[in-house]
């Protein structure tokens, strides 16, 4: 069930050298709050909760808090503390906010700090779903994974240690970990811390008074997304094992459950509860200034529009860029910014600037490719050569131009043998872009949720048609509001419509 954790005995310390080192050993063991072995722990519970403060912070300013629906905030934090209480550390107090972005994850930094996006809110179809991705981040805070993961680290800096660990001397020193990008790595946990969170996080929401086979359904919703909107979980995968391997151990985890306490899989789920909350929940890319719409992106500030190819993703709020588009299937992807110019520049000024900082990271002009002069905005574009660590040989086209006191810029990338086919579509996108009047601007909402009534003789086929016109992708709505297409849903069940079924 849970895996043998680092034990302090005396074969590991007669293996190691120095006495600083062993002294740590022998400090630093401490019985894990949930699994109850002992392990290698050198980093307190006020230190710990220092980190996570500190990183809480510039999670806050960075990712930015979606406070536009407090009800729905309301019941997060009640299940938070919910969980918290039943859980094998419920001394702690557990905090956790909505962060505002589309991604489909949740996550835990050290001292009980713990965030849900907004895109996973979207996905989750009932207060029990919401507990059982909960309840698997609180398991990571309980067993104190972020805690020794970095008492690990500290044990890998043996040199720069030495005695001073018998005097509480360089250990002492966390400052360097209270930065959000230190800490997160540190939340790339373990198979084994996995499969903990998994089975504490069902014991927690067990506990809680929610249904565990939520757990089960939220396994199989992430494989359907897994196969259909490979992107919508990609920061997801980034740090979580494969769902087919958690599916089995959480199925095992259910069984036992319906042996000794068959009455918790009888409890029904909350799902109109909260499925009422998320009425006008934001969908999607938005931050307020910059949003993706259908197949557009708009930029507010700069009072601009621009056409996204057909099955393409789109990514904001980057420090590097105004905008990221991608198609993952074909390997393409083009990066948009918008450049202050210190003094006015021509067209040919910018260009030159900008082929330079192309050259620098490595890419060569490809002189067999002509010049497109037809493109609008004085649009002026290079295409160089160069190599990608995953893609290998790839082709890159260049476009920029100058409006006003701004450089605009795209920069798109293929691999070489697909160059042909991409290099239009991105063209395509500098040809269709245009500016927008500030009352267009004005007019600019993001895409939200709208919640429908199920009532007597709907079906899965006459609600799309109702709300998109069609009724092919009915499959699509079901499966977004965890159903099967087969499933006929009972009048006065609370359904998600979302703004379009192009995911």
């Amino acid at each position: 069930m849970v895996s043998h954790r680092l034990l302090c005995r005396c074969p590991l310390g007669a293996r190691l050298v120095g006495v600083g080192f062993i002294l740590l050993l022998v400090i630093g063991c401490a019985v894990n709050p949930a699994t109850k072995e002992r392990e290698l722990m050198i980093v307190s519970e006020d230190q710990e909760f220092r980190i996570g403060q500190g990183v809480d912070k510039q999670l806050r300013e960075e990712m930015g808090v979606y406070l536009e629906l407090p009800d729905l905030r309301a019941l997060v934090k009640e299940v938070v503390e919910n969980l918290g209480r039943n859980s094998d550390r419920p001394h702690l107090i557990y905090r956790v906010e909505i962060v505002d972005t589309p991604d489909f994850n949740a996550f835990a930094v050290p001292g009980g700090f713990v965030y849900v996006h907004r895109g996973l809110l979207e996905r989750m179809n009932s207060v029990d779903e919401l507990a059982s991705v909960l309840g698997h981040e609180i398991a990571h805070v309980a067993a104190r994974h972020s805690a020794a993961q970095i008492s690990k680290a500290q044990l890998m800096n043996i040199g720069l240690l030495g005695v001073a660990v018998a005097t509480k001397g360089a250990v002492q020193d966390y400052g360097q970990l209270i930065n959000m990008g230190a800490a997160l790595a540190f939340n790339k946990f373990s198979r084994d811390d996995e499969r903990e969170a998994d089975y504490f996080g069902t014991q927690y929401l067990t506990l809680a008074g929610y249904n565990p086979r939520a757990s089960i359904e939220v396994m199989k919703h992430i494989q359907r997304l897994e196969t259909r909107e490979p992107s919508t979980v990609e920061v997801w995968f980034m740090t979580h094992p494969p769902t087919s391997e958690r599916l089995v151990n959480l199925n095992h985890e259910i069984e036992k459950l319906s042996a000794k306490q068959p009455e918790t899989l009888l409890r029904s789920y909350q799902r109109n509860r909260f499925i009422r909350l998320l009425d006008g929940l934001v969908v999607g890319e938005w931050n307020g200034n910059e949003l993706i719409r259908g197949d557009n992106y708009y930029n507010k500030e700069y009072l601009l529009q621009l056409e996204i190819p057909q099955g393409w993703q789109a990514r904001i709020n980057s420090k590097d860029y105004a905008a990221l588009f991608a198609d993952a299937k074909k390997d393409y992807s083009a990066y948009f910014d918008i450049e202050p110019l210190q003094t006015r520049k021509t067209v040919e000024e910018y260009s030159k600037d900008f082929e330079q900082k192309l050259r620098r990271a490595g890419l060569r002009q490809e002189k067999t490719y002509a010049t497109n002069e037809l493109l609008p905005h004085g649009a002026k574009t290079t295409v160089y050569s160069g190599y990608d660590g995953s893609r290998g040989a790839i082709m890159v086209e260049g476009a920029v131009f100058v409006s006003g006191a701004n450089g605009y810029s795209l920069i798109g990338s293929s691999k070489r043998e697909d160059f042909d086919e991409f290099r239009p579509l991105l063209e395509s996108m500098v040809a269709n872009l245009r500016f927008i009047s500030q009352q267009e601007a004005n007019q600019l909402q993001p895409p939200r949720l709208q919640i429908h009534t199920v009532e007597k003789g709907e079906s899965w086929g006459s609600l799309t048609q109702k709300y998109f016109g069609v009724t092919e992708e009915k499959a699509k709505l079901a499966e977004y509001n965890g159903f099967e297409v087969s499933q006929v849903p009972p009048p006065g069940t609370l359904i998600k419509v979302p703004p379009s079924l192009r995911f």
